[in-house]
């Protein structure tokens, strides 16, 4: 059962991950995922464009730390449709409160 795509030690709490050359990120029928990342790191997206949430019912927030994604303008989710709300936590957050 996958609950988050990454979890950090402790230790490396207060160090920046960047995703330096990721452009797209597919989270389809993951129905368990509750977040990407659960810690308060803070994640760096410089390159990606596209993000798709389908079938993850439980994804209630995308991190609870600050997540930049400069380029990334909205999420795909159910049948296509694009969503955006101020930025991806809030955005993913919305997903969740509207289900």
């Amino acid at each position: 059962m996958l609950l988050d795509v990454v979890k950090i030690n402790e230790d490396k709490a207060d160090e920046d991950i960047i995703f330096e050359n990721l452009e797209i990120m597919d989270f389809t029928s993951l129905s368990s995922l509750r977040s990407f990342c659960y810690g308060k790191q803070t994640f760096i997206f410089p390159s990606l464009l596209h993000l798709n949430v389908e079938g993850c019912p439980r994804m209630e927030i995308f991190s609870s730390g600050v997540t930049i994604a400069p380029f990334l303008t909205a999420v795909q989710v159910e049948n296509k449709k694009k969503r955006w709300k101020d930025d991806l936590n809030t955005t993913i957050k919305q997903l969740f409160v509207d289900q």
